[in-house]
């Protein structure tokens, strides 16, 4: 992409919306394109932590492991979402693992000039810190989420959280394309895939959803949030 396209594109994400156009350009001047086939690991777990990335197309999947080798998916993540922000800033080893679910196209901001730009714009910190913010609560709810709710309540949340990522309508129906199996999902929402089908199936038998090959469709996202328990 052009320095202009990158600018904008910068401008649409999350991370950099609150940034002015100067700043964008200066960030788009030092960005690098990337892409990753399906399955391709990003980053592993442990790895030094040097860039930071934002998804352009495709799905990354963002994973730790137990010590006995079992999977826990901390998020899906799609287009203009970020991450690798941790390392980037602190410059301590990466926290998770990052594989491309299908292709993925990523812009790359290295650590090194990144905080170089930072340091020539000293009002870029506290316009990105914001959202940092946003991210952390965010992240506080799904744990919370995990703590308090029960499987139901969880895969609900799971589901309404999706459903608003596609429309921001919050009663308007909605279907929700992935490409996950019931495992992956089963992890995103801390339950079992044995867990996870039955509720799934009694959602469907209740009419709140209709299930298919990659896709969910949402059909009473107020029903559902009553789930949320």
């Amino acid at each position: 992409m052009s320095t202009e396209k990158l600018a904008a594109f910068f401008k649409e994400g999350s991370l950099f919306s609150n940034l002015s156009a100067e700043e964008l350009t200066q960030l788009a001047q030092i960005a690098r394109e990337r892409r990753f086939d399906r399955n391709q690991i990003l980053f592993y777990e442990g790895d030094l932590g040097g860039s930071l990335y934002i998804i352009v197309s495709g799905t990354v999947k963002i994973v730790i492991m137990s010590d006995d080798g079992r999977e826990h998916i901390l998020g899906l993540l799609h287009s203009g979402d970020f991450f690798g922000e941790i390392s980037l800033i602190d410059g301590e080893p990466r926290s998770a693992t990052a594989i491309a679910l299908d292709k993925v196209s990523v812009v790359m901001l290295s650590r090194d000039d990144f905080v170089r730009l930072l340091r020539e714009n000293p009002e870029m910190p506290l316009k990105i810190m914001v959202t940092l913010c946003e991210r952390l609560r965010k992240t506080d709810k799904h744990v919370e989420s995990l703590a308090f709710l029960s499987a139901p309540g969880r895969i609900a949340q799971v589901l309404l959280n999706w459903a608003e990522a596609e429309n921001q309508q919050p009663d308007a129906e909605v279907t929700i394309p992935h490409k996950m199996t019931r495992q992956e999902f089963a992890s995103i929402a801390g339950t079992s895939r044995e867990t996870l089908t039955r509720v799934l199936m009694d959602f469907q038998d209740e009419g709140l959803l209709t299930l298919e090959k990659n896709k969910i469709h949402l059909h009473q996202r107020a029903r559902l949030r009553e789930k949320v328990v």
